[in-house]
């Protein structure tokens, strides 16, 4: 059984009851007052998390017993009067369940805690584009502290929808997940069940990523420059002016939201969407540090870009940066939330593989020096390759076993300590999804 985590601490009160007036032994009562046991509640210490759709038996061991009779309240509703009950879980929250035992003229009492969490809200997904001419993009799902993936899990709790071909981009915003695909459907789901809220059948271009920028309005980048969407009709609105071309990466701060552009590189634009600058070439972007800065990188070059005043600070890296143009991903870029440190992978000149993270502390260029994390032999990243998880301070790893053909079809999940780089848990699993980025809550 699962151990109850995030400070869910609780109590458990078994309670022994005896009518008054019977107890004594005075001629004139019925006989001696034997007092139910409950001896093992057949739940551990009383207390389980447990997941929307799951159940657990509750079946109470019990001794010194007579012709007994029950009742089990679940937040103060009767719901059985069976010895056993079964509790299933189909919505979230924090259950109380009293089972009451009645023997004689005594009875006792057991109080179990039950906690429900969403299906999917202890964990972190991982976007697939899918095995392109076979199967359409999908979503996995890994649920912290288990050695398995739960796959295809759009598709599962969304029978005879699926994703549009080549899912590349998933990001949350207000508890719902956004997928683009290069093709086809542009997808919203519901963080916790992952049912559909909503698509755009067809975007005005090719889907690249997407923005979140407030209540009513995300961005969608594209093929052909950025479109605007209205997140409560789900429609696409006019084409932003001054930028074509392909659009790839974008970041939302507080003055400015950049996006990573073919043509022009790095573009700033203001929150009514003009161009307040256009920066620079880039390569790959984006990740934002502790302290606010914007990072990208270009060539040999980390840029770290001021997002008040736009300024560029550059470091100087060890290798260079591929561009994703050709075959565009999101890029092997992302920043530490706990530390002023970014994270930069090494690819192939196309721009994914390679099998190396570097960790470049914010100040100190010999922390540049040699990777931070190197894959396992065998293996290689594919996509975006990894991100840090933000929840709990981790990387997160997406690879594939090297080469082509059946190798593409084995998977590895990595996770990784992102302050000292030890490998936490390594989770194998099998299938031709080819891992586009993972995407957290």
């Amino acid at each position: 059984m699962r151990s109850i985590t995030r400070k869910f601490q609780l109590s458990f009160i078994v309670a022994v009851l005896a009518i008054a007036g019977l107890a004594s032994c005075s001629k004139d009562n019925q006989g001696e007052v034997v007092v139910p046991q409950i001896t093992a509640p057949g739940l551990k210490n009383g207390a389980d998390t447990i997941y929307v759709g799951d159940s657990r038996v509750l079946s109470p061991t019990l001794a010194d017993v007579k012709n007994p009779t029950f009742q089990w309240l679940v937040n103060g509703v009767e719901v059985s009067t069976d010895s056993i009950y079964t509790f299933t879980a189909t919505e979230r929250g924090n259950y109380t369940i009293s089972y009451k035992v009645i023997s004689g003229n005594s009875m006792a009492l057991y109080y179990y805690r039950i906690k429900v969490e969403g299906k999917f809200e202890n964990g972190f997904f991982l976007i697939n584009e899918g095995w392109y001419t076979h199967e359409p993009g999908d979503v996995n799902f890994y649920r912290n502290g288990e050695d398995s993936v739960y796959q295809y899990v759009f598709q599962r709790n969304n029978p005879g929808k699926t994703l549009g071909t080549t899912t590349e981009y998933g990001a949350f915003f207000n508890n719902k997940l956004y997928l683009v695909s290069k093709q086809g459907a542009f997808v919203v789901a519901d963080a916790a069940t992952m049912k559909e809220t909503g698509r755009i059948d067809q975007l005005p271009q090719n889907g690249n990523a997407f923005c979140g920028i407030n209540n009513s309005t995300g961005l969608i980048s594209t093929l052909d420059g950025i479109y605007p969407v209205n997140l409560q009709t789900l429609t696409v609105g006019a084409k932003l002016p001054g930028i074509d071309g392909q659009v790839g990466a974008m970041q939302k701060t507080s003055s400015y939201i950049f996006a990573l552009t073919q043509n022009d590189g790095i573009v700033a634009l203001n929150q009514d969407f003009s161009i307040a600058q256009k920066i620079g070439a880039a390569d790959i972007g984006f990740a934002v540090t502790p302290d606010g800065t914007v990072w990208a990188g270009s060539g040999n070059k980390l840029l770290g870009i001021n997002p008040q005043n736009l300024k560029i600070d550059t470091v100087t890296l060890p290798f260079n940066v591929y561009d994703t143009w050709g075959y565009w991903n999101a890029g092997m870029l992302s920043a530490s939330t706990t530390e002023n440190a970014v994270f930069i992978g090494k690819s192939e000149a196309w721009g994914s593989g390679g099998q190396q993270i570097y960790k470049y502390s914010v100040g100190n260029p010999a922390s540049l020096q040699a990777p931070f994390i190197t894959l396992p032999a065998g293996t290689e990243f594919y996509g975006a390759g990894f991100r840090n998880n933000p929840n709990n301070n981790t990387l997160i790893t997406l690879s594939m076993k090297s080469g082509y053909g059946d190798n593409s079809k084995q998977n590895t999940l990595n996770i990784y300590d992102a302050t000292s780089g030890a490998l936490k848990k390594s989770v194998n699993y099998v299938g031709f999804f080819f891992p586009a980025i993972p995407a957290f809550n």
